[in-house]
């Protein structure tokens, strides 16, 4: 009895283990045509075939490749010599999908779906990164300054605009003379101004930062950068005896409109050099107004506004680039969930392109 319970416990773990696979599978098809010579014969349009197959099956994960994001891709140029030679290992390519034989014109062609292993793939291009490479917890060491905001109120400008009206009058001012004699008028005009100012003002926008989301934001990209061998931690604990006075200056700068105030992301930078930090990430996200989504559901979108990603070290401080324009959209029964889930979403896509970025760069 215990043998058979311990085979059908392997049996599960088996079945386990191969759907955990193609759970983290993508799927992409790939097409190819082959040609070949003489006879029409079985063997040969199946040789043929086979050819085409390999082809497609190339195809198809050049696809994929073509939709990386920059950073990650710059780290898979470096690997692609060795993982296009083993293939195998991270596709399974197997299905047809479209098969087609021209013996006429002596041609083949075939479309193939490929189940990408893309979770192989990541670990694989992690392992290749500077950062993995590394082998003490300071060159790893990584401190978040978010801010999120939610947008208050609005003020537009409208452009002003004159509005003339003519009317004449019959007082003798400007003579034409005409059959009948001389007759005479004169043009009175007058004129109607609408709208704030002869050049338009731009828009003003009011924030509220929500301290709340802040946390829910660090969270969602503590677990990314965790995982990929970082130590991530909130900036704020690091330099907590100078935080209220950071955060008041950040603060009125984000409510109205701003950016980080240049100065005080400078101070920042020094503490944590100071604290042997390696990376700071100073990041804005956007937080829109609840909408009803078709189902009465309520719909929340958050947007990154931008990340910087600067590497700490013994000298200055060096920028290895921003990001921006990541989108995560939340749907919950009010609008407190669905901003959750919108954070949670576009949290971990930033902390993703975040760690390819930084990878991409490596630690001179």
């Amino acid at each position: 009895m215990k043998v058979v319970n311990k085979i059908f416990f392997i049996i599960k773990l088996i079945i386990f283990v191969l759907y955990l696979n193609v759970s983290y599978a993508v799927e992409f098809r790939g097409a190819a045509v082959e040609t070949y010579k003489g006879s029409s014969s079985k063997k040969k349009i199946n040789a043929t075939l086979e050819i085409a197959k390999e082809k497609a099956c190339k195809n198809a994960f050049r696809k994929y490749v073509q939709g990386m994001e920059e950073s990650k891709r710059m780290i898979f140029e470096g690997l692609k010599t060795q993982i296009y030679q083993n293939l195998n290992e991270y596709l399974v390519c197997q299905t047809i999908v479209e098969e087609n034989v021209d013996k006429k014109k002596k041609k083949v062609s075939v479309v193939m779906k490929a189940d990408i292993d893309d979770t192989r793939l990541n670990i694989e291009i992690n392992k290749s990164s500077k950062v993995f490479d590394s082998t003490t917890s300071e060159k790893s060491k990584l401190a978040m300054i978010f801010f999120s905001r939610t947008e208050m109120s609005k003020r537009e400008y409208d452009a002003k605009v004159t509005e003339v009206t003519q009317k004449t009058k019959g007082i003798d001012s400007d003579e034409e003379e005409t059959d009948t004699g001389v007759s005479s008028e004169t043009t009175e005009t007058s004129s109607t101004t609408t709208g704030g100012s002869k050049v338009k003002k731009a828009n003003i926008v009011k924030y509220k930062v929500d301290e709340n989301d802040t946390k829910k934001l660090e969270a969602g990209m503590k677990q990314i950068f965790t995982t990929a061998r970082f130590e991530p931690s909130s900036g704020r604990r690091a330099i907590r005896k100078n935080w209220r006075k950071f955060k008041k200056e950040i603060v009125e700068s984000l409510e109205s409109g701003g950016s980080f105030p240049e100065e005080v992301q400078w101070d920042i930078e020094d503490i944590l050099m100071e604290k042997k930090y390696n990376y700071v990430v100073f990041a804005i996200f956007d937080v829109g107004v609840s909408e009803v989504a078709a189902n009465t559901n309520d719909l929340v979108n958050v947007t990154l506004t931008i990340a910087e990603i600067t590497r700490l070290g013994d000298g200055d401080p060096v920028s290895l680039g921003t990001i921006g324009g990541v989108n995560g959209r939340g749907e919950g029964s009010d609008a407190e969930i669905a901003k959750s889930n919108a954070i949670n979403t576009v949290s971990k896509k930033t902390a993703k392109e975040l760690v390819a970025l930084i990878n991409s760069k490596g630690i001179n």
